[in-house]
């Protein structure tokens, strides 16, 4: 066994995890032109990857100490292949009620989360097993590269691709846009085949669980604690409010920050429009990555829930801010408030579990991590249908009645009905105001002139309420998160649990 080669290899692996995630939300919108797609159904696809991530790891995290670490990942390596060229190589049908497409692309991004979720269930045992005295501290350091790979991967669209494929401009091809997302999907194969020939032959170390002689029915009974619970809960919150507004950042922000700037920032046509959201969210990763080096002394001054604290509280504030803004200095500054805010939430919720649950193991980690992506899933569609229904609430009537003629003289409605929410009506009527109808984008093609711009006026509506929305999530995590920090402080100051086990400290990577 090699540890520190492992630890690199689990720092890729992850890094092609974040690949996968930047280039999606990049190629949202090319995609959903190249296959004539609404929001939702955009948001579907970008969701299949999270509830990929979260089967995964329902599945597969109760027997990751039975298949071994080493198996789980080049079972991770295998969906990421095939989900990938998938996507790359889905077929398009001039007919747009063939919904063919729709699947090969669903099923795909459904096997990427699955490798997605494969890694994780991997490398974040293999840390805590690797460092059982400081956890919180090296699972920062390995999710680091989590928006390394998103800095990697988001610079690589915007500076190389774009301007390689011509994509900077208003006025690109359809073949051409076709083929930018499609090269751009490809990068992923460069982390895919390196993280691959790093772990092929390796030898990977028993669970911490395992090593330290915890029964799986021990395992199993930490699911149950009350605490554990209540923890999960909280990762269905941090996750929604981390990941869901990244995952849209591309289509939302190149609308409201950008679409109606002032000439003076026309300086910004450098990146073009088209890029504006992904630039931004590079900068936020960067913030992550270099904030996630330093987990270790914040948490030993404020403890990881007190962390976890203030996060929710920024996160809250800059994620509100985001949904107001329209010029992209405006981004920038709210994009800080909120990248400061969600920098630690996915490691740190990782660590606090792998610190008071260790004997949970491998199960609870990968269950924290399917809970999150189950409700990255279900956010993501949401948040496709929220944008969708304020944008068809901000257009005129006449235009929300108004049929287009297609190309073969067929008559195509603007706005077209949705289907039943499978949220509670109370949530539904608050946040659909339109009900769940939505634009249609064959039609949306073909509108010129002022109704085209009120189209445009109306999705810059839509867009900020999907922000707007979720930014009720944080406020919730700061109540539950300040009220356990002040019971970890009447009660003598944050604890973590330790199990004893074979590895020395010393084996660690260093």
């Amino acid at each position: 066994m090699n540890p520190r080669r492992l630890f690199v290899a689990s720092c890729i692996a992850l890094i092609t995890s974040a690949f996968s995630f930047m280039i999606r939300q990049d190629i949202a919108d090319p995609l959903g032109a190249d296959f004539s797609l609404t929001k939702q159904a955009i948001g579907e696809i970008m969701g299949a990857a999270f509830l990929g991530m979260a089967v995964a790891m329902l599945l597969v995290a109760p027997l990751c100490d039975f298949l071994g670490m080493g198996r789980v990942i080049m079972l991770a390596w295998l969906c990421h292949l095939v989900g990938i060229l998938g996507t790359i190589f889905a077929p398009k049908y001039p007919d747009v009620s063939h919904n063919t497409s729709y699947w090969v692309l669903w099923c795909s991004t459904f096997l990427v989360g699955s490798g997605n979720g494969l890694v994780e269930i991997a490398i974040n045992p293999l840390a805590a097993t690797l460092y059982p005295r400081n956890k919180t501290h090296y699972l920062n350091i390995l999710h680091a590269w989590w928006p390394g790979g998103l800095i990697m991967s988001g610079l690589l669209a915007i500076f190389v691709i774009n301007p390689a494929l011509n994509l900077g401009g208003e006025n690109v091809s359809s073949a051409d846009a076709s083929m930018g997302w499609k090269v751009k999907m490809a990068l992923l194969l460069v982390p895919l085949a390196i993280y691959g020939l790093l772990t092929l032959g390796q030898k990977f170390p028993q669970t911490e669980r395992v090593q330290a002689n915890v029964s799986t029915g021990d395992m199993f009974l930490q699911v149950l604690r009350p605490m554990f619970l209540l923890w999960a809960f909280c990762m269905l919150l941090t996750a929604s409010t981390e990941l869901g507004p990244n995952q849209w950042q591309e289509s939302v922000l190149k609308r409201t920050a950008f679409e109606g700037a002032e000439p003076t920032y026309k300086w910004l046509g450098l990146f073009s429009q088209k890029g504006f959201g992904t630039l931004v969210f590079v900068y936020t990763s960067g913030l992550m990555f270099v904030m996630r080096f330093f987990a270790g002394p914040l948490a030993h001054r404020f403890s990881p829930v007190g962390m976890l604290t203030g996060s929710a509280l920024f996160s809250a504030m800059g994620l509100y801010w985001l949904s107001y803004v329209n010029t992209p200095f405006m981004a920038f500054v709210a994009a800080t408030v909120f990248g400061v805010g969600i920098a630690y939430f996915w490691p740190t919720m990782l660590g606090v579990t792998a610190e008071r649950f260790p004997k949970g193991g491998a199960l609870l980690l990968g269950l924290m991590g399917s809970f999150g992506n189950l409700a990255i899933s279900q956010a993501l569609p949401v948040m496709g249908g929220i944008y969708d229904s304020y944008t068809v609430a901000n257009l005129s009537p006449e235009l929300r009645a108004k049929t287009v003629t297609g190309p073969d003289g067929s008559q195509i409605p603007v706005v077209t009905p949705g289907s039943a929410s499978w949220l509670p009506a109370v949530i539904t009527d608050k946040i659909y105001p339109a009900g769940t109808q939505k634009l249609n984008p064959d039609a949306v093609k073909l509108l010129t002139g002022e109704e085209l711009q009120m189209v445009q006026k109306a999705e810059t509506v839509g867009a900020a309420h999907a922000f707007r929305w979720v930014a009720t999530l944080p406020m919730v995590l700061v109540v539950i998160f300040g009220l356990i920090a002040i019971s970890d402080k009447l009660g003598g100051g944050y604890k973590p649990v330790h199990i004893e086990i074979g590895m020395a400290e010393d084996a660690a990577p260093s």
